[in-house]
């Protein structure tokens, strides 16, 4: 099967995602001076985000892939597990599988990010295995959902923060099997017995070396890590990923193979363990092709540590080095919500975002130098385009002339534009809300207080700007001259 119908296959695929769910939280500001009451830098903060982080990532980034997907696990009954909560909603993440625990908090990691230096890490969470009463629960819903909607696989995403014990997870993978579910592990700890009878567990080197108690120096001692962790988990196979050196894998009574990585540069290996697992285990249940499935998995993680501050691949992403069609531009063509994640994800890595909206029938010249000038103005720039829908209702009959979807592809040609969402409202206002960008541009034909989304944009510190327009030029021009010449 090629690999380009692998990867499309993707969006037909259900998991159910199983772990510790955590929040990640990132403020960033600059520092000035060093407190006068130790030798620490003081950071005045400038703006937050807030991000899926642990298991709630990997569903993220299968949902970014095109899969459907249900998150299951524990929470606390705090404001970080609520803002979690409604963070999933947005994605479109189902997370009735979610439990609330008065008596731990929400595992919440929060990164203070002065420039784009991270200088601290402050993280709030219980390690305690979860009560019988949490498991039992959490393992009748997980139950239920296999009853009533037969999940093509599970990813059991274990942090060691509590949610996966040995009990828990022994009794998960004997109901997935009993029903024919692929099962995927991302283990931690050193005993890896608890994960028996898994399809595959996908450990880093350092996890491998420390349960198997040797280092990887060749070959020989490789295969001999493999065969120990298949011999403890009873797992058809297993990947081990290698950093810079790729992914190894290893199929029961085979040899062991190695895909070199195709990273050129590594800007953050944040997630790219859960982007691993999640794009193996949709190639595999797509193909059932160890080989082809580790090149995806290989090429997904390659393009999340090439990129500063985003930790979820596309399928247009994989597409775009596999195939070379339409969906080669598509990797920049996002829906709000995910949109909404990976700006965050930039804005915590201290990166500035700028918008612009507008229709873009008959592309031409004036909207070319909006979108350069829009660009200087910071470091990524994000398009809004309005939907057939929303053009016709704006224009009129017989607009637009060039669908959404071919004028969106138009734009995202252009080197200098990184993010289009396509809004089917009368306006950008929602969008804008969702993203929240630090600059806000429209051409001179509006005067600033006119422009959409200009008090938003400003109440948090934002600019908005005016971009001198081609004059004579515009699209109803345009349209009227072709049709008179006719």
């Amino acid at each position: 099967m090629p690999i380009s119908s692998i990867i499309k296959h993707f969006e037909k695929l259900s998991i159910l995602v199983i772990g510790d769910i955590m929040l990640d939280r990132y403020i960033w500001g600059k520092v000035k001076r060093i407190s006068p009451e130790a030798p620490v830098p003081v950071l005045r903060i400038s703006g937050e985000n807030l991000l899926p982080g642990g298991a709630a990532n990997v569903a993220l980034n299968l949902k970014s892939l095109g899969a459907n997907v249900e998150l299951y696990g524990v929470v606390g009954r705090d404001k970080e597990g609520e803002k979690l909560i409604d963070l999933l909603k947005q994605i479109e993440i189902k997370s009735k599988g979610i439990i609330f625990d008065s008596k731990r908090p929400t595992t919440t990691k929060t990164r203070l990010i002065a420039e784009n230096q991270q200088i601290a890490r402050v993280d709030r969470e219980e390690t305690h295995p979860i009560s019988n009463e949490f498991e039992d629960k959490l393992l009748n819903l997980i139950a239920k959902s296999i009853k009533s909607r037969a999940p093509n696989g599970i990813i059991i995403s274990d942090y060691a923060k509590g949610a996966i014990n040995k009990g828990l997870s022994s009794k998960i993978i004997k109901l997935a099997k009993r029903n024919g579910i692929f099962v995927a592990v991302d283990p931690k700890g050193r005993d890896f017995t608890k994960y028996r009878g898994a399809s595959v567990i996908t450990p880093n080197e350092r996890e491998a070396e420390e349960i198997c108690g040797f280092s990887f120096r060749d070959d020989k001692a490789l295969k001999k890590a493999f065969e120990t962790l298949i011999k403890q988990t009873g797992a058809d196979g297993a990947l081990i990923t290698r950093g810079k050196q790729g992914i190894s894998f290893y199929v029961k009574r085979g040899n062991v193979r190695t895909i070199s990585s195709d990273a050129r540069e590594v800007f953050d290996v944040t997630g790219a363990g859960d982007t691993v697992i999640s794009a193996f285990t949709l190639a595999f249940l797509s193909s059932n092709s160890w080989e082809d499935s580790v090149k995806i998995a290989n090429q997904a993680a390659g393009i999340v540590v090439n990129r500063i501050g985003t930790a979820t691949v596309t399928r247009g992403d994989l597409l775009n080095h596999f195939e070379n069609d339409t969906y080669s531009l598509n990797n920049k063509i996002l829906t709000k919500e995910l949109l909404s994640v990976i700006i965050s994800r930039l804005k915590a890595k201290g990166k500035k975002i700028v918008f612009t909206n507008g229709c873009f029938d008959l592309f031409h010249i004036g909207h070319l130098k909006l979108l350069r000038e829009a660009k200087r103005l910071g470091d990524v720039l994000v398009v809004g385009i309005n939907t057939d829908d929303s053009v016709k209702k704006l224009k009129g009959e017989g607009r637009p002339l060039i669908s959404e979807s071919d004028r969106a592809n138009l734009i995202a040609a252009l080197d200098f534009v990184d993010y289009i969402a396509l809004f089917r409202e009368d306006n950008p206002s929602r969008l804008i809300k969702a993203i929240k960008p630090d600059a806000l541009v429209k051409g001179s034909n509006y005067k600033l207080d006119t422009v959409i989304g200009r008090e938003f944009v400003e109440s948090y510190g934002g600019k908005v700007y005016t971009i001198p327009i081609v004059e004579g030029i515009s699209t109803t021009y345009l349209v009227n001259k072709i049709r008179n010449d006719i």
